[in-house]
């Protein structure tokens, strides 16, 4: 993922505090593969963490679980805000 990607969020004025704003692709083109990285390597010891441990099921498994079990939250959740307004009243 790289800010051009992400060009909509950009046009929409989003900005970084302390920074310019024709400075705010280069300082996302410096954190972002890294987060990229770190979330990945995380991910992948978790997994390897989980097949070690003898965990019920394989580490790659209960990773999936987790991440479609997240997405049905995130849905119900943009489907309640959706219903109950923007400020939930």
């Amino acid at each position: 993922m790289y800010p051009t990607s992400n060009r909509h969020e950009l046009e929409q004025g989003m900005v970084m505090p302390g920074h310019r704003d024709s400075n705010l692709q280069k300082e996302l083109n410096r954190y972002i593969p890294a987060a990229a990285a770190f979330g990945g390597i995380c991910i992948g010891a978790l997994t390897i963490l989980a097949d070690f441990m003898g965990a019920i099921g394989s580490g790659t498994g209960i990773l999936l679980a987790v991440t479609i079990i997240y997405q049905y939250f995130e849905t119900f959740e943009k489907e309640r805000a959706g219903e109950l307004g923007f400020l939930g009243l």
